[in-house]
């Protein structure tokens, strides 16, 4: 009888690391749980998860290296030696190193994430200063706007201790289910709930007050928030007056956006946006809960988040508990996240276009443009990328951004899946999932965690770091932590925390440190804030040094969108939003999953009842979305949930690709970020039937 074993997995389909009870037999992934015997763990699992076994076994993946024969894109590669792909590996970008210069080639860490410090090592010893990943249309922004005012990492809420907590534009159920259940909580034991999005969402409709705005206005609504808060004298004067620089030029500005003219701009209506005001400035501690990209995907994104985020310094509920502390429990110290440095010796790509991104800082490159510094090797050649999980359709306008692809020198892609991206690539490895390595993990409460091994590699996959190992070697680079190995790398982690890899192997459950950092809370009275003026900036010096060369502004200013894009809106009358969350879906991953991609026969076009029926289009029928830069088909879908004159479409579906429709210089000035979730579109209703 052959017998069955659990292995502990951490699920990384998507970003929530959630934890999986793999059965294994014969050496095969069988079937798939959600935890139920780890602390806080019920044994929940969400639709990609549960398609894990499509996912490692998918017809898609990549199962040896492969070096091209064909023309580039062709698809056309044959199987090589993992010695002959390192070899060539070599070869190539050394000789681009002598020939250009190592600021040349690019290393690029997109999805998944687990790997990036090593990465960045790798770039660091071959002397790039082209680390760069898809945080530079991610997460990036909101870390910028929360360091320009307060000097240091984004401080997320304490949910056990708030008393309201206002949700700003994440949907938790789709985007993060293991907060789910902290979500639920607060409404049990009374505490209030303020959601701001667009959209009805399930986390929205748990919420006291739903602010149903306009994409794209958040700033106008927080500065209307700010407005009624100072007015009505709702904010902590001893907290402005001793630790705030800025506040008198703050308070001028957010005078002029009254809820009366908010809500001309953004929709919601102007006495909810005074009863909100109230509630979080009056029933606290208060936190607010933040999201990556949804604020931050709007051409006046970062400024946007910025208005956001000073609501915590104005009301006095930074770093207290139940407000957003710096540091709300136990923390064990680990090597590596978020101590690697970029080099910065060398111009990196993006520092003269989005100087900001550099000084605030983000330790990598910003490469939204990467594909026009390719093809017009600006600010100088860029001849190489070495991609891992590189994928074109993160991109606005992707296909401009495969013709990069297609020019460059050389180009290899890590990824699990051979996917469009790859087959413009020189060569293609093979990554292992989830399922096929050991990763050491660092979670709450000062506790480490491995996510095991659960079965072999398929074909002759293997983890990313090992084949970042393996590339360091073959050039005969040195970096102290990698050059050892996998395994003494993972130790080398752990070091500082006094945890053993082999306690971590004999514990599933997870180790605590032993070297903890206990809760600390107001440490700005002792270390003041890691700014320019030493306080909370509410007008941003940093940003205000590119006020003449950059137009930049210090404060928190508002730009509409609608008003500055100089698009045509008779033309193109819709407010295009692309982006927000489905349960099963991440990106373009899981389009490829049958048991996923076949819950929707096309892309899904979303839109308001009035907006159907103005347009003559019903539900169920075939569409076509066309904005200045290009249009997709898909089938309309007719929803109240968000407001007239919106059109959503979900992105990553090759059959309809909602990137297709955003201009790639559509971007926010200090961040670069694209305005996916603020773009203009038309729509109308296609003939024929919409094809799978």
């Amino acid at each position: 009888m052959n017998q069955r074993v659990i292995k502990k997995v951490r699920c990384n389909i998507c970003s929530a690391g959630c934890p999986i009870d793999a059965y294994v037999e014969e050496g095969k992934l069988v079937s798939v749980e959600g935890s139920r015997d780890l602390p806080g763990q019920s044994g929940g699992l969400c639709s990609k998860g549960a398609a894990s076994r499509q996912y490692v076994y998918n017809k898609d993946r990549i199962l040896y290296p492969m070096k091209r024969i064909g023309k580039k894109g062709s698809g056309e590669f044959e199987r090589i030696s993992w010695d002959e792909a390192y070899r060539m590996i070599a070869e190539n970008l050394l000789r681009i190193k002598k020939e250009y210069g190592p600021q040349a080639a690019a290393f690029y860490a997109g999805y998944p994430k687990w790997y990036r410090p090593a990465l960045l090592r790798l770039a660091n010893a071959y002397g790039s200063p082209n680390y760069c990943t898809e945080s530079s249309t991610c997460f990036q922004s909101a870390a910028m706007a929360w360091r320009s005012i307060y000097g240091n990492d984004i401080c997320f809420p304490d949910l056990m201790h708030a008393q309201t907590v206002l949700v700003w534009s994440n949907n938790l159920y789709h985007s993060n289910v293991g907060m789910a259940r902290p979500y639920q909580s607060l409404k049990a034991r009374g505490a209030k709930i303020i959601a701001v999005d667009p959209r009805e969402t399930v986390t929205t409709q748990a919420a006291d007050i739903h602010l149903k705005l306009l994409p794209g206005t958040d700033g106008a609504l927080a500065l209307s928030m700010a407005q009624v808060i100072i007015e009505e004298g709702l904010y902590d004067k001893e907290f402005v007056e001793t630790y705030v620089y800025g506040f008198e030029e703050y308070k001028a500005y957010v005078n002029q956006f009254p809820p009366e003219k908010a809500e001309k701009i953004t929709g919601v209506d102007k006495e909810l946006i005074r009863e909100s005001a109230r509630m979080y400035a009056s029933n606290g501690p208060a936190g607010i809960m933040f999201s990556a990209s949804p604020v931050v995907h709007n051409i006046n994104g970062m400024q946007n988040y910025r208005a956001v985020m000073c609501l915590i310094a104005l009301t006095g509920n930074y770093d207290i508990p139940g407000g957003n502390p710096s540091r709300p429990g136990p923390v064990s110290p680990c090597n590596e996240y978020g101590k690697v440095k970029r080099l910065d010796t060398i111009e990196a790509i993006g520092e003269k276009d989005f100087p900001a991104w550099f000084d605030l800082p983000c330790e990598e490159a910003q490469c939204t443009r990467i594909a026009d510094y390719i093809l017009k090797e600006e600010p100088y050649p860029l001849k190489a990328v070495v991609g891992f999980g590189l994928n074109h359709r993160m991109w606005p306008e992707p296909e401009h951004f495969q013709k990069a692809l297609k020019a460059l020198d050389f180009y290899v892609n890590v990824d699990l899946f051979f996917s469009d991206s790859s087959k413009m690539a020189d060569l293609v490895l093979p990554a292992a999932s989830s399922f096929e390595r050991d990763v050491v993990l660092n979670g709450r409460g000062g506790m480490f965690f491995l996510s095991e091994k659960a079965i072999e590699p398929v074909g002759e996959a293997k983890n990313d770091i090992e084949i970042m190992i393996g590339m360091l070697r073959a050039m005969q680079l040195h970096d102290e932590a990698l050059e050892h190995g996998y395994e003494k790398y993972m130790e080398y982690i752990l070091e500082p925390s006094g945890v053993t890899l082999e306690e971590l192997r004999a514990h599933p459950e997870g180790v605590k440190g032993r070297v903890i950092i206990s809760p600390a809370f107001k440490r700005y009275e002792k270390e003041g804030f890691h700014t320019p003026s030493g306080k909370v900036e509410f007008v941003s010096q940093i940003l205000e040094r590119y006020k003449d060369s950059h137009g930049y502004s210090g404060l928190p200013e508002y730009r509409d969108f609608r008003e500055v894009s100089g698009m045509d809106r008779e033309a193109y009358p819709l407010i295009l939003n692309t982006g927000s969350r489905k349960p099963q879906l991440f990106h373009a991953r899981t389009y490829r999953l049958p048991w996923l991609a076949g819950l929707e026969k096309a892309t899904l076009v979303e839109i308001h009842p009035e907006d159907a029926k103005k347009y003559g289009i019903a539900d169920g029928d075939m569409v076509r979305v066309s904005s200045p830069v290009g249009s997709i088909c898909g089938i309309a879908a007719v929803y109240l949930n968000s407001q007239p004159g919106i059109v959503h479409v979900y992105h990553g579906n090759a059959k309809g690709e909602a990137n297709d429709l955003i201009d790639r210089n559509y971007l926010d000035p200090i961040s670069g970020f694209p305005g996916y979730k603020s773009y203009f579109c038309k729509i109308e209703k296609e003939k024929g039937e919409v094809k799978a």
